[in-house]
């Protein structure tokens, strides 16, 4: 028997949250998220002709989590240092070696990031772009299929904004003087 043609290509692990997971397929002309519990299945289909914005912001994820794996592995070595009885110091040195592999791991997987998609209609969060590398693969991998249903981006489109910058004029004091005949206009300036 002939094997159908596939349709979907995964194109991320997933993502587990407290009750769900989430997983993200490229369709021929649009991006599919998919929340899953043990009981029933979301989904949410983002064509490419409607996609405004993929929004990535970078995150301190990373490094909160070092500092927290680099303290637990401390004290862990501490508790190494402070156990008279072999067992106890092999038990706690078993214990600052895993924490260290997780430190590792962290470090090894790069910088963390938040991934929202825009449409005209909403914006959602994409939970299984978590980094930095990953979420640059995704679009990657979109632009292509956006830039054929919407036509190709302008020049200096896709690049992070630098933010505004306000020119505020210094306000002088009105001179007062004791006369009314005497006194300037009052002086405005722009906002």
């Amino acid at each position: 028997m002939a094997r159908a043609e596939r349709i979907y290509r995964r194109l991320t692990g997933r993502s587990a949250g407290l009750a769900s997971y989430h997983r993200l397929w490229l369709g021929p002309d649009h991006l599919l998220s998919v929340r899953a519990t043990g009981y029933s299945e979301e989904y949410k289909r983002f064509y490419f002709r409607d996609i405004q914005a993929l929004i990535v912001r970078k995150t301190e994820r990373r490094e909160i989590l070092n500092v927290i794996f680099a303290l637990v592995a401390i004290a862990f070595g501490l508790f190494v240092l402070a156990s008279p009885d072999s067992f106890w110091r092999g038990f706690w040195v078993v214990f600052a070696g895993l924490v260290l592999c997780l430190l590792a791991v962290n470090w090894l997987r790069g910088p963390t990031c938040v991934c929202h998609i825009r449409t005209a209609v909403q914006t959602e969060p994409l939970p299984t772009l978590k980094h930095l590398r990953t979420a640059r693969k995704v679009i990657a991998r979109l632009k292509p299929g956006i830039e054929a249903a919407q036509g190709p981006l302008a020049p200096g489109h896709g690049q992070a904004k630098a933010p505004a910058t306000s020119s505020i004029v210094p306000s002088t004091p009105a001179v007062q003087t004791s006369g009314a005949a005497d006194r300037p206009p009052p002086t405005t300036f722009p906002p």
